[in-house]
């Protein structure tokens, strides 16, 4: 799919001692829209499904946060408002003042994040299948992520392998993030957009009452959808509903 997008610039903004990833491609005329991956994905997350319809009406800039594609790791903690520093860097690097910005999971996550931090920068901002603090995962869910986490750590301990240090760092990133609240979300003025699955491993009464903690969201459940509704029943659904919310529904 990457060949049928044109790519504007491709390279690696120097900050906080490391080389971030990212690739701004799509529309050069069109307005700037922020696409952010879920946890452990690279700046192609949305490759496929959303990226390249979307890729026709707006300038897209995607980057790989710590730890993922070419970005280093680094030895800082990871924390969603470390991350919110990084895109603002890379945001004032390519100067931009004022963009869209669509997330998935954890990429959703960064967004709200990122829209509490600085709302200044944003125009309108899309989630799907985020959350606001670990009590909004299923108790299910949330345990494998700690399973998880705990299995990397113990690897990474005893291997000293960067592999596993890196898989530990953002695994880690499930286990007591984000730390948003629904006051701290009510916060956000702007149009927002909350998509997320009938079955999704985030709680749907803490879906439902994002939507409600800001004023005027808009929210699609997707009947029999799942945590990775974002990547399905793309063409007939999520995608004219995005683009409506992005006022790009021609």
């Amino acid at each position: 799919m990457e060949n049928k997008v044109n790519v504007i610039d491709y390279g690696f903004l120097k900050h906080d001692g490391l080389d971030f990833e990212y690739q701004v491609s799509g529309n050069p005329d069109g307005e700037a829209l922020v696409m952010l991956n879920g946890n452990g994905g690279d700046y192609r997350c949305f490759e496929g499904d959303l990226y390249v319809p979307l890729s026709k009406y707006f300038r897209i800039i995607r980057f790989s946060t710590r730890g993922t594609g070419k970005t280093p790791l680094g030895d800082k903690k990871l924390t969603f408002e470390l991350f919110c520093d990084d895109l603002k860097a890379l945001l004032d690097y390519l100067g931009v003042k004022k963009t869209n910005v669509c997330g998935f999971s954890d990429g959703g996550n960064l967004g709200m994040c990122f829209a509490v931090a600085y709302p200044e920068y944003v125009l309108r901002l899309a989630v799907f299948g985020s959350n606001l603090n670990t009590r909004g995962t299923k108790t299910l869910d949330q345990l494998g992520i700690i399973k998880d986490h705990r299995i990397y750590a113990i690897k990474a301990a005893i291997t000293k392998d960067p592999e596993w240090i890196r898989r530990r760092e953002i695994e880690g990133m499930m286990v007591g993030q984000p730390k948003l609240n629904y006051k701290k979300l009510s916060a956000i003025k702007v149009p927002f957009l909350n998509v997320f699955g009938e079955f999704d491993m985030i709680k749907r009464r803490h879906s439902r009452r994002i939507t409600k903690a800001v004023e005027g969201a808009e929210e699609i459940m997707v009947l029999n959808g799942g945590h990775s509704t974002a990547f399905k029943k793309t063409d007939f659904l999520i995608l004219p509903v995005v683009k409506k919310f992005f006022g790009v529904d021609n």
